[in-house]
């Protein structure tokens, strides 16, 4: 694991956890880092798996096990939900949405009711499972190609991308921002960028830099200058979700990836132990947000609400921004849902890939 990249893991899911219980402000860097973890995901493994043969035997192995990082959390969360929902007296179950949240292919649906049912933050396993499926045929039949021909392929993906999304309605929008094919083109742009890394290292003055405090810089600054062109241009609105963040997103990877193990200033601040720390468990942190928020809706709020301080969580819509929900709230919320994460990942993720390893 590149310590970098784990950092801005832990970063971007603490923000997306923010902006989703209030904190308005970071609404750029929940679209960032839903772009970022897509990228990263699709830079990693091509880093890791070259896969020249995709034969059924390994691909059976590659799709199981990668599987298997995603089903049980998953499935853990889901069966939580539903249970404190019922305890609640708010469930109620549409059996299709059940069906396709169980399997993991509620984000084909283009009902904002079934990618968004049950615990609404599963979609992106949904796609991210796609992802993981294409990538053999990816690596056998796109990752040889010359490195010129795939900006090409990208380019033509973005233009096809922009033209879908332009005129888009808000719910037209979402639907597309969820939807395993579209998303796709993340994953590819990462894997994309496992070689243009390898091309940039061995490249002066990058690739015998002491440090990539420069590097982080820029990464940073291109990064900001998205987020002041969003709030900037209401224009840019159809595509703010995910192509608006390619650039900053990229660079970001491509710095963490150059100047691994001679990170800059920046890069050891992502790579200090509270930040690995969260990074590791950066996956139940984004999955366990909901529960997190309705513990808090329904334990604690009774009792702040007392000294007056009140948050408002809407089951209906499955939004978890409160109506007026004071600044306060959102540091509140945060830290169960740490509690919670790293609770979760020692007592079940860790034994249940220990398990697994040995089946």
């Amino acid at each position: 694991m590149i310590k970098t990249i784990n950092g801005w893991r832990a970063v971007f899911a603490l923000m997306i956890v923010l902006f989703h219980v209030g904190a308005t402000s970071f609404e750029e860097m929940t679209w960032a880092g839903v772009t970022f973890f897509l990228m990263a995901s699709g830079m990693l493994l091509a880093m890791k798996y070259p896969f020249n043969q995709p034969d059924a035997p390994s691909w059976r192995s590659f799709a199981g096990k990668h599987a298997a990082k995603l089903f049980p959390l998953h499935w853990l969360t889901l069966v939580a939900w539903i249970v404190i929902m019922a305890v609640l007296g708010l469930l109620t179950i549409n059996p299709t949405a059940l069906a396709l949240n169980a399997t993991l292919l509620h984000s084909w649906s283009l009902s904002h009711s079934i990618y968004f049912s049950f615990n609404k933050f599963s979609w992106f396993l949904s796609t991210l499972l796609f992802c993981y499926l294409c990538y053999p045929l990816l690596a056998r039949w796109f990752m040889p190609l010359r490195l010129r021909h795939k900006a090409i392929i990208i380019a033509l993906l973005a233009v096809i991308d922009i033209a879908i999304l332009a005129g888009t309605d808000d719910y037209s929008r979402t639907a597309l921002y969820v939807f395993p094919p579209v998303r796709l083109i993340d994953f590819i742009i990462g894997m994309t960028l496992a070689e243009a890394c390898g091309f940039l290292k061995d490249k002066t003055p990058i690739g015998k830099g002491q440090n990539g405090t420069d590097g982080e810089l820029v990464a940073i600054a291109l990064l900001s200058v998205m987020i002041m062109t969003f709030r900037s241009y209401p224009g840019v609105l159809p595509w703010s979700d995910a192509i608006l963040w390619w650039i900053p997103v990229a660079a970001i990877l491509i710095v963490s990836r150059t100047y691994d193990k001679r990170e800059g200033f920046i890069g050891k601040i992502l790579a200090s132990k509270p930040l690995q720390w969260l990074g590791d468990i950066s996956f139940e942190i984004f999955m366990l947000q909901g529960i997190a928020a309705l513990l808090y809706n329904y334990l604690l709020d009774p009792v702040m609400s007392h000294i007056g301080v009140h948050y408002v969580y809407h089951e209906v819509s499955n939004d978890l921004l409160g109506a007026n929900a004071p600044g306060l709230i959102v540091w509140l919320i945060l830290p169960i849902d740490i509690l919670l994460a790293w609770a979760v990942n020692r007592l079940f993720t860790r034994p249940v890939a220990r398990l697994l390893r040995r089946a």
